[in-house]
């Protein structure tokens, strides 16, 4: 296979510490990225002046020990660039990419999208700024993707990173147009166990790839479009997958370790969730329905409220549990 150009995208938002983690991470991996963006997307905790520092040397970081050893060489040449500016830019650079406003996560990874076609990636890789990456897992994705016939979106293998052991998803999961409801394949297996299935068997079982890690090839980013950014937060990927129309293949690489630190750049996990993040999810889910599936807004209204209030309940539970 040809060598590929793939460019990385994480966005931050009031997380500086997490962002540098997952950065130290990807810059630390067998295969380096052609490109890293690092996008702020106007961040009010002084995130800014911490990557400086960062870039600069001026901060001591070490990785948990996730397998993905941190990047040592420092300082790193960081190039600051806002919104809408596409500047010439040599394979290997770090960039910062000021967003104009916090528009949401699709906006934002938009933005570094944007920029990285601009500078002829073949593909991007989106993380989630609270996710550390294996340092073999983005040759395995990039492996993977353009194995397909119609290289389309690939996903990873996510590991909680609070719960050692158990699997988060094999590359996404299955979301039921009719209810509006989604189920993440191979979630809370143990790491052996989910490992024992063919990554052709999980692709078969999956409409979306989960957003927290997916790499998507040129030719679907410009077949497609971008992620929608009438989704605030949450339910984009299955957007994405959805507006496909089968025209692309989703894959899984199950070499390729993400671990996730669940909820810490959304406010929503499985112990916890705000009433900010319950209402955005809820909004996103409808959203999805009427954009997708119009005819099955009255049932996907009653699970979501019934999903909801099931949610509400197991997390008093959970709280109760672990007080």
């Amino acid at each position: 296979m040809q060598a590929k150009n793939v460019g990385v995208v994480i966005l931050n938002y009031n997380g500086w510490q997490d962002t540098i983690a997952c950065a130290e991470s990807v810059l630390a991996s067998t295969v380096p990225p052609a490109w890293l963006i690092i996008v702020d997307n106007a961040s009010t905790d002084d995130s800014v002046r911490w990557f400086r520092h960062w870039a600069a040397g001026r901060i001591d970081f070490a990785l948990q020990d996730f397998g993905a050893p941190a990047c040592s060489s420092k300082p790193l040449v960081l190039t600051e660039v806002t919104e809408g500016e596409y500047p010439a830019l040599a394979q290997g650079s770090i960039v910062l990419l000021h967003a104009n406003s916090n528009r949401g996560y699709a906006a934002g990874n938009n933005a570094g999208m944007r920029l990285l076609l601009h500078l002829g990636a073949d593909a991007v890789w989106i993380l989630n700024n609270d996710t550390v990456v294996h340092k073999d897992a983005l040759g395995a994705m990039v492996a993977r993707l353009f194995s397909k016939k119609r290289p389309g979106l690939c996903g990873s293998l996510i590991q909680y990173m609070d719960e050692h052991g158990l699997v988060q998803c094999r590359a996404g999961g299955f979301t039921n147009k009719w209810t509006g409801l989604s189920v993440l394949n191979g979630s809370r297996l143990p790491l052996e166990e989910a490992q024992r299935t063919a990554p052709e068997a999980v692709e078969q079982h999956i409409n979306f790839i989960y957003g927290a890690s997916v790499m998507a090839s040129r030719a679907f980013i410009e077949k497609v479009g971008p992620l929608d950014e009438r989704f605030f937060l949450y339910c984009e990927e299955q957007d994405w997958a959805y507006s496909a129309a089968d025209q692309f293949d989703l894959a899984y690489a199950p070499e390729a370790v993400v671990h996730h630190r669940e909820g810490g750049s959304t406010g929503f996990s499985n112990k916890s969730c705000t009433p900010v993040a319950l209402w955005r999810l809820t909004r996103s889910r409808l959203q999805l329905a009427a954009k997708h599936c119009p005819l099955a807004l009255p049932t996907v209204c009653l699970c979501i409220v019934y999903a909801a209030c099931r949610m509400v309940v197991r997390r008093i539970r959970l709280r109760a549990a672990y007080a």
